[in-house]
């Protein structure tokens, strides 16, 4: 299972379970994973920041979001140091991405908070934008 993708413990034991493993087998093979390294929170976690930021262009909510759905926990999201993320830049290319789909700006400042930006990351992502369009 941890070949195919890396998890988090709550999704390993979700899938143990589903497979019908009882929750003594699911105990051990969680600590065993862990302690071989095959499960490593804080490796998945950053590197599920980076793809989801990245390479999906989604803003800070929405990425919390994400993250949370993936099954971590609360306090390592809270934990999370966003500074090296340039959200009006992801904002930026986003928009560029999908502008032609909408009529008016409107719609469009609708679906740029939706994936997650806030107000000031789209202001700044069209200051970007007209700043490389001059």
């Amino acid at each position: 299972m941890l070949d195919y993708a890396d998890c988090t413990e709550k999704k390993l034991r979700e899938k143990l379970q589903r497979k019908g493993h009882d929750e003594d087998a699911i105990d051990f093979a969680v600590s065993y994973a862990k302690k071989v390294g095959y499960l490593n929170e804080a490796r998945y976690l950053e590197n599920a920041v980076y793809v989801i930021a990245n390479s999906k262009l989604y803003g800070k909510r929405r990425l919390v979001t994400e993250l949370y759905t993936k099954g971590f926990k609360r306090e390592d999201i809270a934990n999370i140091d966003f500074s090296e993320i340039d959200f009006a830049a992801n904002c930026a290319k986003r928009i560029l991405k999908i502008k032609n789909r909408y009529s008016d700006e409107r719609k469009l400042y609708a679906a740029l908070m939706r994936y997650g930006f806030s107000p000031s990351d789209i202001k700044d992502a069209y200051r970007i934008i007209e700043d490389e369009n001059e």
